[in-house]
C-alpha cells in the first residue's frame, strides 16, 4: 500500500524539528538506537529532545518517559529504532498523541518479504490513518546539520555545507561522513528513504529542490518504480540546481542486491542512463564521481564553453589533465602567441605556454596564484582552468624538520605570504565569473590547500578527477543553455 506524501510543511517537521521524541536508546552504548541518539545530541541539536523508555529514567543523561503520553509536549519528530513487530503499534499511540512525522530505522519489513510485507502493511494504515510524513521503514536516518540534526549511527564533523545527499542506501547517506571529511565536501542534509513507504526519491528530490540551504542535490538509486513521478519532479529540480545521481542495479548482479537491500526494482541500465539525461542529471558510475561532481557544482559556476587551461608546475600531470580533458568532451585549445608572450614574462625558461601552462619548477607565489591566472582568465581564450600543483608551506617544514640545523628554510616568514596569495586566488571565480578546480597530491594535509577547498576552489587526489568535475560543471552549463534555449 503506497500512501501518498504530505505537504511540504510536514517534511518540514522531518528535516526542521523543533522537538524529537526518540523510542530505542538506552544506557547501552552497544545499540543501534543509543548510537543514533549519542550523534543527535553530539550534533548539536538544539531542540528539545525526549528519550522513550520502559523502564529507564534517564537515557544519556536526558529525563526518559516510559510513552509518548507522558512526553511533556507532542514532539515534531519521532524517530524508531525498535524490534519490528511493535513499531506499528507505538506508532499509532504517536499519531493518536497528535505526532505527524517519524523515521523508522527499523528492517525487518517489505525487504524480508513474508511477515515483513504484513508488517509493512498494517505500518501504512497506521500512516494514512493520522496523516504521518514517515521516512522508511529500513532507513539509517535523516540528517540537517544547519539545524543540529543528525539521527544516524555516524558522527558529522564538519561545518554544514550544501550538498545534500538522498539515497536508497543507508551506507551513502552517513557513512560517508568521513569520506567527504577527508576530501572536504561539506553536506547540508542526508535522507536515506528506505522501503520509500511514504516518501521516496521524488519526494524528497521536489522537497530539496526549494530548500535555499541546499546548492546541489546528489541521489544513490537502486530502483524508481514511479517513473512519471520521478521524471516531474527531477525536471523541477533541475531547473533550479544541479542534481547529480549514481545509479547501481543496471546489471543482474546489482538488481538482486537491490531487491535483498530495500526491495527496491531496478531496472536496464541504459533506460535509466535515458531517463537521467533527459531530465538533465548527471549520471556517476562511483560515490567519488557523485561526491566529486556534487562539489565542483555546489562551489563553480559553470563555464561558459569548453575550452579548458591546464596550468600545471609537472609534466607528467599536465599531460594526464590535457588528454582526460579531450577524453571527457573538453577542449585544450592552443593559446594565441599574444597571450603566450603575455604568460613567458612571467615564466621560466624552461617552462611551456602552449597549453598546458607547464611552469615547471618556480618559487613565484604571486606568479602562480595571482598573475598567470589572471591573465589565462581575461584573455577571453579560455572558459575555465584545472590546475596542478599548487602548495602552502608543508612541503618547507617537513624539510625543515628533516634537515634540522643545517639549512634553515624562511618557514615562518614565508607562510603568510603564500597564504594572502591563496585567499586572493579563492577569489578569482566569482570576480571573473569562471570556474577553477585544483588537484594535488598532498590535499588538505597542506594549510594553503585546506584553505581552498574550505573557501569554494574543489582540490581533487588526483589530475583526472579535476578534469571530471570540470566536466560535470560543463555538462551542467549545456543543461542551463537547453533551458533558455
Amino acid at each position: 500500500m503506497k500512501v501518498p506524501s504530505g505537504p511540504r510543511d510536514r517534511l518540514d517537521r522531518v528535516f526542521k524539528p523543533r522537538s524529537v521524541a526518540f523510542y530505542g536508546a538506552s544506557n547501552d552504548p552497544l545499540t543501534m538506537g543509543t548510537g543514533q541518539l549519542a550523534n543527535l545530541i553530539l550534533q548539536g541539536y538544539q531542540g528539545a529532545i525526549y528519550p522513550v523508555h520502559p523502564t529507564e529514567q534517564t537515557v544519556l543523561g536526558l529525563p526518559a518517559y516510559p510513552d509518548i503520553e507522558h512526553v511533556p509536549e507532542t514532539p515534531d519528530l519521532v524517530v524508531m529504532v525498535l524490534p519490528t513487530g511493535i513499531v506499528a503499534r507505538l506508532l499509532d499511540d504517536c499519531g493518536r498523541a497528535g505526532v505527524r512525522a517519524a523515521v523508522v530505522v527499523s528492517g525487518g519489513f517489505r525487504e524480508v518479504g513474508g511477515r515483513g510485507v504484513e508488517l509493512e502493511r498494517e505500518l501504512a494504515e497506521v500512516v494514512e490513518r493520522h496523516g504521518i510524513a514517515l521516512i522508511g521503514p529500513n532507513c539509517i536516518g535523516v540528517s540537517n546539520f544547519h539545524v543540529g540534526l543528525n539521527t544516524t549511527y555516524f558522527p558529522y564533523q564538519q561545518e554544514p555545507g550544501g550538498v545534500t545527499i538522498i539515497s536508497q542506501s543507508g551506507t551513502y547517506s552517513c557513512h560517508v561522513y568521513g569520506f567527504t571529511r577527508k576530501l572536504g565536501v561539506r553536506l547540508s542534509h542526508t535522507v536515506s528513504v528506505g522501503n520509500s513507504l511514504a516518501t521516496d526519491l521524488a519526494d524528497c528530490i521536489r522537497y530539496f529542490a526549494d530548500d535555499p540551504e541546499t546548492r546541489v542535490i546528489a541521489l544513490y538509486i537502486e530502483g524508481i518504480p514511479e517513473g512519471e513521478k520521478f521524471m516531474e519532479a527531477a525536471r523541477y529540480a533541475v531547473a533550479r540546481k544541479p542534481v547529480v545521481a549514481l545509479y547501481v542495479g543496471g546489471t543482474g548482479a546489482g538488481a538482486r542486491a537491490g531487491m535483498s537491500h530495500t526491495g527496491a526494482m531496478a531496472g536496464d541500465d541504459d533506460i535509466y542512463s535515458g531517463m537521467l539525461r533527459q531530465a538533465g542529471i548527471l549520471r556517476a558510475y562511483t560515490i567519488e564521481e557523485m561526491l566529486d561532481w556534487s562539489w565542483a557544482l555546489e562551489t563553480q559556476t559553470p563555464p561558459r564553453g569548453r575550452r579548458t587551461c591546464v596550468l600545471t608546475n609537472s609534466g607528467g600531470p599536465g599531460a594526464s589533465m590535457a588528454d582526460t580533458c579531450v577524453r571527457a568532451g573538453l577542449e585544450v585549445p592552443v593559446l594565441s602567441d599574444g597571450l603566450q608572450e603575455k604568460l613567458r614574462v612571467h615564466l621560466p625558461f624552461t617552462a611551456a605556454s602552449v597549453n598546458p601552462v607547464d611552469i615547471t619548477f618556480h618559487m613565484n607565489i604571486k606568479d602562480i596564484y595571482d598573475r598567470l591566472p589572471r591573465l589565462l582568465l581575461e584573455s577571453g581564450e579560455i572558459d575555465g582552468i584545472v590546475m596542478y600543483g599548487a602548495f602552502g608551506s608543508m612541503l618547507f617544514r617537513m624539510m625543515q624538520e628533516a634537515m634540522g640545523e643545517r639549512v634553515q628554510y624562511p618557514v615562518e616568514r614565508v607562510a603568510p605570504i603564500i597564504l594572502e596569495m591563496v585567499q586572493r586566488f579563492t577569489g578569482l571565480p566569482g570576480e571573473y565569473g569562471m570556474p577553477i578546480v585544483m588537484s594535488s597530491f598532498w590535499g588538505r594535509d597542506d594549510e594553503a590547500l585546506e584553505y581552498m577547498s574550505d573557501h569554494g576552489i574543489p582540490v581533487y587526489p588526483s589530475p583526472e578527477r579535476a578534469v571530471m568535475a570540470m566536466a560535470a560543471l560543463y555538462h551542467r552549463g549545456t543543461v542551463l543553455d537547453k533551458a533558455v534555449d
